[in-house]
């Protein structure tokens, strides 16, 4: 009897072992990402930075999110539908869905509370205004109407109605951002003032939660056993750790899974890592307008009008292409490159004068006969300096003025361009969701990074949104883009292009041009 029992557990072992091969090996895998800097806080209605974003989008989940092709899909909804005239958006929530502590359901009505905090003019989010097609926004975003009266409306538990102004074909896109996810209005409230400062003071909803945040150092994720879709999400954890600066060798020797890397790190490395390319950065010269000088059109004009692309791009580096139009070729509408379709055309050839001579008809028309002297801030990276100090030479040449450069670190370049600190700045732009809108809707407004404000410009945009073939939305923001330009509000430098690297091992990451980048709940690792 005890041999052959001891043939049976060997028998049993050697069955095992043999099936062994057949079990999902990357269970249990843990992926790791370097970031520069550490996200001052995970509130999504406040959310701008990409740090921020790649935190919450592997945390939390809204009602749609983006699939690798960067179309909205389902997600915490299991359905929705549209009115016929695109006024009316009604999604039907999944059942049964639990906040990360395992007893709080996630309903209808914390999607509400969340844009009633997005539109409360305390909240002060940066992407607020993106939103303003919903009935009744814009007027508490002024104070002058009540949150509780804006078009989001949880009828119960599971069903969730907005109500917009006016038909937004980017509206499907926009609840995908960060902006639009949930917030448990009993958990904010206890956090008082707290919420989203640490993982003590937030509940998720997502693939991932936060168990542990190491200020300084590392953010540690693990897979969330209460998430709806847990069965999908592959990982059992994924871990970010803060660094000052990118280190390709922390990808080489395995310290991280997947990196974000420059055009001559790419070139380093062999054709067994994988490699994915966006151009979605723009780059663009931003004049203060509450400087006098350069509040005046014309003088703007005579700087647009004076810079030679052309002469320019044999200063760009490798990873960056000439831009003569805000939105970069990333940004796509129905389904191929905005950018290809609309063209380059800025229509400053047309403009009834040259620089030189528009630059003399804006000091006659500020009583100048001396133009001021004005400062450029820019980043000290890459070759940048250099590009800019030929178009130093170039407005030199054509407008007999001198304009100084100032390198500044980015921290410092953030933080003047955020407070209006400068006369001239060159500002990267990059849109968090897949729509011109995305672009070019940080670049008018009172909030904006110019704070121009301009009928003309409304018109155009509040046609894109309202127009009912993709023709008419093309020319609205093609109409919009060159409003920008010829009235030198924005002075598009160049394009960059973001390059990710994943290592050999690594397969079913997702990257995206747009807010987040990485996404990691679909991630193996091969052996």
């Amino acid at each position: 009897m005890p041999n052959r029992f001891c043939r049976l557990i060997a028998a049993f072992l050697l069955l095992a072992s043999l099936l062994s091969g057949c079990v999902d090996q990357t269970a249990g895998q843990v992926f790791r990402f370097d970031i520069l800097s550490e996200p001052t806080s995970i509130d999504p209605q406040t959310a701008s930075s990409d740090e921020q974003y790649l935190v919450l989008l592997n945390t939390m989940e809204g009602l749609l999110k983006m699939d690798e092709a960067q179309n909205p899909i389902e997600a915490a909804a299991e359905s929705y539908t549209v009115s016929a005239d695109g006024l009316t958006y009604t999604f039907l929530l999944r059942e049964g869905m639990l906040w990360s502590d395992g007893e709080t359901p996630v309903t209808a009505y914390d999607f509400q509370f969340a844009f009633q905090r997005l539109f409360d003019p305390q909240t002060q989010s940066p992407a607020a205004t993106s939103f303003t097609c919903i009935r009744g926004a814009a007027a508490a975003l002024s104070g002058q109407g009540s949150v509780q009266s804006i078009g989001v409306t949880a009828q119960d538990e599971r069903t969730l109605i907005f109500s917009l102004e006016s038909a937004n074909p980017s509206f499907l896109s926009l609840l995908t951002t960060p902006a639009a996810l949930p917030c448990n209005e009993d958990f904010f409230r206890a956090a008082r003032g707290k919420y989203g400062v640490s993982d003590e003071f937030m509940l998720f909803n997502g693939p991932f939660f936060i168990y542990n945040w190491s200020d300084g150092e590392y953010i540690h994720m693990r897979k969330n056993t209460y998430y709806h879709a847990q069965d999908s999400v592959i990982p059992a954890a994924f871990r970010l750790y803060i660094k000052e600066e990118n280190d390709l060798s922390r990808l080489v020797d395995g310290a991280v899974d997947a990196a974000a890397v420059s055009f001559s790190d790419l070139e380093a490395l062999d054709e067994t890592y994988g490699t994915v390319q966006f151009s979605n950065i723009l780059w663009a010269i931003l004049p203060n307008l509450e400087n006098p000088a350069l509040a005046n059109l014309s003088i703007r004009q005579a700087l647009a009008a004076g810079i030679d692309r052309e002469d320019l791009s044999g200063y760009l580096a490798q990873n960056q292409q000439i831009a003569s139009l805000p939105v970069p070729p990333a940004v796509t509408l129905d389904g191929a490159s905005y950018r290809e379709q609309a063209g380059n055309s800025t229509g400053l050839d047309a403009l009834p004068y040259t620089a030189a001579e528009l630059f003399q008809i804006g000091l006659k028309e500020l009583a100048m006969d001396d133009f001021p002297s004005l400062t450029l801030i820019c980043p000290d990276s890459g070759g940048i300096p250099l590009l800019l100090s030929q178009l130093q030479r170039q407005w030199r040449d054509t407008l007999g003025i001198f304009i100084n450069i100032e390198p500044l670190e980015q921290s410092q370049l953030d933080a003047r361009i955020a407070s209006r600190d400068y006369d001239l700045a060159l500002c990267p732009v990059k849109a968090s969701y897949d729509s011109p809108e995305a672009v070019l809707s940080q670049l008018y407004g009172g909030e904006s990074l110019t704070g121009w404000q301009n009928d003309q410009m409304s018109g155009f945009m509040d046609g894109a949104k309202s127009a009912s073939t993709i023709a008419e939305v093309l020319s609205s923001y093609r109409s919009a883009e060159q409003l920008l330009t010829q009235n030198g509000i924005v002075l598009p430098i160049f394009y960059e292009t973001s390059y990710y690297v994943t290592a050999p091992s690594v397969t079913g990451l997702h990257f995206s041009p747009f807010g987040c980048h990485v996404y990691f709940f679909e991630g193996r690792k091969k052996g």
